[in-house]
């Protein structure tokens, strides 16, 4: 546990926080979109024919061309087709073709080439009608759950929560839990809103949840409402925080010890202890520096003295975080004044016996 004195200094390296994010293997993914047909895809196949004898029989009626003697193309729509597991579909005269891999444009060149021998100057065109294997897959705290498809765009993550009809709460309550293959991470949907490198590109069989998870900071001691507040806005200062409490008791607070307890990583707290020397006990933390060398988070202790102009200033600067405690001590004198209440009430139970005696 370290205790900080907070100075200039000190709320100039808290300003230089940096919430956990994303792993870079997600922000830096090398994913380019595509339209490559996958297994599972739905795919339309519609042939046209010209001249000659015809291989299928089309659903539009055969038509003059504007050139004298020369027919219209027959459009002729194959049933969907749904690519199976081994990539391919079956197109009559052609057989069982691999489409898996290829783009609509590059399977309809290789149907092409297989009915070429066929009919006449055929011409085939492949339409992605079922996008079922491009997809991602968007729940929890939204307003419409489903599987949203991948386009060329390269959708990110608040594509999805837009696709999703957005989230059910406000976004200071809700956080973002992205699944991806054997990782899992969650952030604040806020904070993903804020940094666009949170919002990273969506891949093929992502989970996007959205998790209501309220932000709260609590508040004790000698104020006028000791209570857990909710982070209502994006952002809280200390010095608001307090406000929210009603500020301190007159008779009771002492503004001069206000404390704020929280846990800071690791890295940052070595950081931290490093910027002002005066604001700590440099014999106890360098006794301790080893102990963060693990990883784990510190728990670090920010004392503020509201007594001096510059306090208030610096409770200004500083932000409060998920599941802070404000604590604003007592004064000296009220000691004093709980001794005096005690005393009263002896004094006061003998004043009483004496007098129902000589009655």
């Amino acid at each position: 546990m370290f205790v900080v004195k907070v100075t200039s200094l000190v709320t100039r390296a808290l300003s230089q926080y940096q919430p956990p994010s994303f792993p870079q293997a997600f922000r830096l993914a090398k994913y380019t979109p595509s339209v490559a047909l996958k297994p599972g895809d739905t795919i339309g196949i519609t042939v046209y024919e010209t001249a000659g004898s015809t291989l299928f029989q089309g659903t539009v009626p055969p038509m003059m061309t504007g050139t004298p003697g020369m027919p219209a193309p027959q459009a002729s729509t194959l049933p969907l087709q749904i690519v199976e597991a081994d990539g391919k579909v079956t197109v009559p005269y052609v057989g069982r073709v691999h489409v898996a891999g290829r783009t609509p444009s590059q399977a309809a060149a290789v149907i092409q080439d297989g009915l070429a021998s066929q009919t006449v100057r055929p011409q085939v065109v492949v339409s992605l009608v079922g996008n079922t294997a491009n997809t991602v897959s968007v729940g929890g705290e939204v307003n419409k759950a489903g599987l949203m498809p991948l386009t060329l765009r390269g959708e990110r993550l608040l594509d999805a929560v837009a696709w999703g009809g957005g989230p059910k709460f406000p976004a200071v309550q809700t956080d973002l839990r992205l699944m991806r293959g054997q990782q899992v991470v969650s952030l604040p949907l806020q904070q993903v809103m804020s940094n666009p490198g949170d919002n990273v590109v969506a891949q093929p069989n992502d989970n996007i949840v959205l998790v209501r998870n309220p932000k709260t900071f609590l508040v004790m001691g000698a104020t006028q409402k000791v209570a857990q507040y909710p982070f209502e806005t994006e952002q809280v200062t200390l010095a608001e925080a307090i406000a929210r409490a009603g500020g301190g008791i007159d008779v009771q607070a002492n503004l001069g010890g206000v404390f704020l307890f929280r846990y800071e990583p690791a890295r940052f707290a070595r950081t931290l202890l490093a910027a002002d020397r005066q604001a700590v006990d440099t014999t106890y933390v360098n006794a301790r520096m080893a102990a963060l060398e693990g990883g784990m988070d510190a728990p670090v202790i920010y004392r503020i003295d509201l007594t001096q102009a510059d306090g208030y200033f610096f409770a200004q600067q500083i932000q409060l975080r998920d599941k802070d405690v404000v604590l604003v001590t007592n004064a000296d004198s009220v000691q004093f004044l709980k001794i005096m209440q005690v005393v009263r009430s002896i004094t006061g139970a003998y004043y009483d016996l004496t007098r129902s005696t000589n009655y």
